[in-house]
């Protein structure tokens, strides 16, 4: 059955920024785009929190470019889906400079001529920020939390929100104080053990309280700036600071003193993760946006369509386990003294328990937040009829003098058959298989 298709779709892909592009722009198709800052505004205004616009963060084709003007003032440009950042070229030409120097250099460039072209408006029309002026606004401007009334008259909220930011702080203003009046009678568990507990829950309700009442001024946003920091950062010769810019989902923030429901708007740096939003020609991303392709997600779901013809292993060989809802598989072999791939291979056509639970124990192997051993040395305790393994405890660290020398974990052993005639795709093949992807997305294969 075919699944109706929502013309805005979300494309993240674990390779970054080119790797979903591609795939978006086949998504959007001829005449389709990606989503700017204010799409995504559009597409939250048409939602309420719970839903995927306010509960993901997003990298959009609004851009800013920070640097002189003709006339020798510091600003602050923002565009909409135009100028040097408004495709995959021009982009990778801006963040060039620091992923091409990762030592030294942090954010993207433009040249100086392609600030003042903007400025004087031949890519279209685009917000100009006096930054002189704004970063005199705050103690501490691009770090601050911004109540309701502050964000109604930031220029840079303004510009980088676009023509419905009110309509946007009424959204979520009105959100805010319905969240804060629910958490005044919300009772945190006292985890600590506090002897001043009693009055840090009296100090959080009045808080709430204060800020759940009609016509309060929650805080609602978080202002970032770039790594390469705008009131710090002297800004080379010729050139001009260039970021997209992103949003992140609706969060608790504990700040100051206080907590509060808050998004934050920031500048994308290279190393960040990438969500764009391909919008169909035509299509409007106040009428929804689609979550998009997860190919772990359709992996576990989809599995029984994901398998793949193989030669026929005459030996299994030692192996771990994993489970995607009642099913069992093989994992895919590592190399090595390192984290299991915990990826499905072949399905697991029986399974019988061999012997009872047993400790393992293995010396840390580099951080000891990672569980990493190898493979010979699970087999090395395990019975001689056993086959496989899979681990029915989380690891724990062995301490001696403050250091992590070792770590323990309940193993249980079994005796496996398997059909090594197919084996199930693996999760970074299907993350660039977009016909693939697409259609268990659009069709009802579970």
């Amino acid at each position: 059955m075919e699944k109706p298709i929502i013309p805005a779709m979300a494309f993240y892909h674990q390779d970054g920024l080119p790797a979903a592009w591609k795939q978006g722009i086949r998504f959007a198709g001829k005449g389709g785009r990606f989503a700017t800052m204010p799409d995504i505004v559009a597409a939250r205004l048409a939602t309420k929190p719970g839903d995927l616009p306010w509960e993901t963060y997003f990298t959009t084709l609004t851009a800013e470019y920070c640097g002189w003007s003709k006339s020798g003032k510091l600003i602050l440009i923002v565009a909409h889906g135009i100028g040097p950042m408004s495709t995959l070229e021009g982009i990778l030409k801006a963040y060039s400079w620091e992923y091409n120097d990762r030592r030294n250099k942090d954010g993207g460039r433009i040249t100086q001529q392609e600030f003042w072209d903007l400025e004087a408006g031949k890519f279209g029309e685009v917000a100009i920020i006096d930054l002189e002026n704004y970063l005199q606004r705050y103690e501490y401007p691009f770090l601050q939390t911004l109540r309701s009334s502050e964000a109604k008259t930031d220029p840079v909220f303004k510009a980088r929100f676009g023509p419905q930011t009110e309509q946007y702080i009424e959204a979520h203003v009105a959100f805010a104080r319905a969240w804060h009046w629910e958490q005044k009678d919300i009772v945190p568990e006292n985890k600590c053990k506090s002897s001043t507990y009693a009055e840090f829950v009296e100090r959080r309700s009045f808080q709430h309280q204060c800020d759940g009442r009609k016509n309060s001024d929650p805080y609602i946003v978080t202002l970032g700036d770039a790594v390469s920091s705008y009131k710090y950062h002297p800004i080379e010769a010729g050139y001009a600071l260039a970021h997209l810019i992103s949003t992140g989902r609706l969060s608790h923030l504990h700040h100051e003193g206080n907590e509060s429901l808050v998004l934050d708007v920031n500048c994308h740096e290279w190393s960040n993760g990438v969500r764009l939003v391909a919008i169909q020609a035509g299509g409007n991303p106040g009428l929804g946006i689609d979550k998009g392709p997860d190919a772990r997600n359709l992996l576990h779901k989809c599995w029984r369509h994901l398998l793949v013809p193989t030669e026929k292993q005459k030996i299994l060989g030692f192996r771990g386990l994993v489970k995607i809802g009642i099913q069992w598989f093989t994992q895919y072999p590592k190399l090595g003294s390192r984290l299991d791939t915990w990826e499905p291979e072949f399905v697991v056509t029986s399974r019988k328990k061999i012997g009872k639970p047993v400790m393992f124990r293995t010396e840390v192997g580099g951080y000891h937040g990672f569980f990493k051993f190898a493979v010979n040395e699970v087999k090395a305790v395990a019975p001689p009829d056993a086959n496989a393994y899979f681990f029915i405890s989380q690891p724990h660290n062995e301490w001696n003098g403050g250091n992590p020398t070792h770590q323990t974990c309940r193993v249980q052993f079994y005796r496996i058959k398997a059909d090594t005639s197919k084996r199930l795709m693996r999760a970074d093949s299907l993350a660039n298989d977009y016909d693939t992807m697409m259609r268990l997305l659009t069709k009802d294969v579970a």
